[in-house]
């Protein structure tokens, strides 16, 4: 029977397992976990985790101090819309870079809503985008009153909105409802999908097969190359050509420029590559395609960062060895305690001698004001009843006492330079304040 048991036993186990997997299936649950706090800040996180996989590093850049002076051109700079006013000074150096060969992909910027593009001058224009603008590039609002507009309000806030207040379940309610037309409008909201921009197909890239893109924008570019056929003079002050584009039947949203040995390539929107939309449509492959294997830089802002984050980019050493300073001039100046000695029981000191060490201490710091108050006090109430005028009072005090009024006035106001004048002082002071 012992020669048997571990064969009985290994049987029993090998049942129970292929009972639990026959008996069993396994079920995937997917549970929504808060996103991070890095993801939540920054848009391009899916974008740069897919460029990390392509072997691609990439940087969020946020000033100027960090961007300028400008990278080699192995790297391709991505210009959010948010980008701060840049000056002349940097959008020649920008440009420059870009025809020595550099890599530029910039987001363009509308005028403002309360800016009427027909009527617009063209110091305007140049102030709204001083990049895009002596390129010859300018962003219009779409005519048609029916474009693409992102909802804002969520279906079910609309719904709500018809109930009366007494319903209960506001799905059950709407679709039991006799009115059609409340049907009709709740089945829309909860079952149709919301509105989309039509896709945009990309000309001018030579692919095998057609590529789409959507963004998310009511505006559209146009190159004033373009204008050129009704006899309308350029406004660019760069030498640019267009090589490529992608429109819809709204026009153009993508622009793509040569500038020297570089190239420009302008979208209405950079919506498509943020963490909601780098998946849909050849968003991942437009950004792998113009970025072919380079670094990416994506830029946000081009304005002046605070003071003292400029003064570390700038000059690390400096403020290290400046707070290094100050911390040895804090730790010469505020005054330290000496070495704390054990209280002893049966060691007692008269009063005077406490009052004594107390006083040096005073003395030997400097601290002679605080000695001489509370006596130059009581002197001065006495001499203030001699006579209100202190010159008269002085002198009064002086002929009593056969002195002089300036040591009286040097006693009450001035400060004594050794130990004996100190008690001189002291001396001259408590006479005084003994005069009836």
């Amino acid at each position: 029977m012992g020669k048997w048991l571990p064969v009985v036993i290994a049987s029993v186990i090998a049942a129970m397992v292929g009972g639990y997997y026959a008996l069993t299936e396994p079920v995937t649950a997917v549970h929504r976990m808060p996103l991070d706090s890095t993801v939540l800040r920054n848009p391009y996180h899916a974008a740069q985790a897919w460029l990390e996989q392509r072997q691609q590093p990439s940087e969020r850049i946020l000033s100027a101090a960090a961007l300028f002076p400008l990278p080699d051109n192995t790297r391709v700079l991505v210009f959010d819309k948010r980008r701060g006013l840049m000056t002349d000074s940097q959008v020649s150096q920008l440009l420059e870079w870009v025809e020595t060969g550099g890599e530029l992909i910039v987001a363009a910027r509308p005028l403002p809503e309360n800016r009427d593009e027909a009527s617009a001058s063209e110091q305007q224009w140049q102030d709204n985008d001083p990049l895009l603008y002596p390129l010859g590039i300018t962003v219009w609002r779409l005519e048609d009153e029916d474009e693409f507009q992102e909802l804002e309000e969520d279906p079910l806030i609309a719904v709500l909105a018809t109930m009366p207040l007494f319903a209960g379940d506001p799905l059950r309610y709407c679709m039991d409802s006799d009115n059609d037309d409340l049907r009709e409008s709740c089945v829309s909201l909860f079952c149709d999908a919301p509105e989309q921009p039509e896709p945009l197909l990309l000309h001018g890239e030579g692919s095998e097969r057609d590529r789409y893109i959507q963004l998310y924008s009511d505006h559209v570019l146009w190159h004033d190359s373009w204008d050129e056929e009704d006899d309308i003079a350029p406004h660019r002050q760069w030498p640019t050509e267009v090589t490529g584009w992608a429109d819809n039947e709204h026009g153009s949203q993508l622009i793509q420029l040569s500038l020297g040995d570089g190239q420009i390539t302008v979208l209405s929107d950079l919506s498509l590559w943020d963490n909601d939309h780098l998946l849909y449509f050849d968003h991942a492959w437009l950004l792998g395609w113009l970025t072919g294997d380079s670094p990416v830089w994506f830029v946000r802002s081009v304005e002046m960062p605070p003071l003292v984050q400029w003064l570390w980019r700038r000059a690390p050493e400096l403020i290290s060895a400046l707070a290094i300073l100050l911390g040895l001039w804090l730790w010469y100046r505020i005054p330290r305690q000496g070495p704390l000695h054990p209280a002893n029981d049966g060691d007692h000191h008269d009063y005077l001698q406490h009052l004594h060490a107390s006083g040096y201490f005073q003395w030997r710091t400097r601290q002679h004001a605080a000695l001489l108050r509370d006596l130059r006090k009581q002197a001065g109430s006495v001499l203030n009843r001699l006579h209100p005028d202190p010159d008269t009072a002085f002198a009064l005090a002086g002929r009593r006492l056969d002195t002089r009024a300036e040591q009286i006035r040097l006693a009450l106001y001035g400060e004594p330079e050794s130990r004996e004048h100190l008690l001189q002082t002291v001396q001259l002071l408590q006479t005084i304040r003994s005069l009836s």
